[in-house]
């Protein structure tokens, strides 16, 4: 079976968000299938008020989504400061400003969808990989 290895790190001087210094590193080995997955691909997604575009489809099976606000309108030159807003099936879950990134787990039944807060189309990358 394929596997990722997924590190976050948080880290922050003391005196900067609290009294302490922040120091936190998590790391897992994730075991996924080869199939259905999406590598890294990128996309852009629907000015607020349209459609929203489906990251990641429902399945028989939990995923593990990474999703990117690449900080440029969908031509890709156009910087872009806005929101996008990802669902979970129909409900205003996270919100990712210019640059930020996600990486969290998502229920076999739900769908992951995406769509600009802004009246500009937004580029988001993102990749997908099923549990197993």
């Amino acid at each position: 079976m394929p596997t990722i290895k997924a590190t976050l790190t948080l880290t922050a001087a003391a005196g900067q968000i609290s009294t302490n210094a922040l120091s936190l590193t998590e790391t897992d080995t994730l075991t996924v299938d080869s199939q259905p997955q999406q590598g890294i691909t990128r996309v852009a997604i629907a000015a607020g008020g349209g459609t929203d575009v489906t990251l990641v489809p429902s399945s028989s099976k939990n995923k593990f989504v990474y999703v990117k606000h690449t900080g440029f309108q969908a031509d890709g030159s156009s910087s872009s400061d806005n929101e996008i807003v990802i669902d979970f099936g129909t409900t205003d879950s996270i919100r990712i400003s210019a640059n930020e990134w996600a990486w969290f787990p998502a229920k076999a039944s739900t769908a992951v969808t995406a769509v600009s807060n802004h009246t500009s189309t937004i580029l988001v990358e993102y990749a997908y990989f099923t549990r197993s």
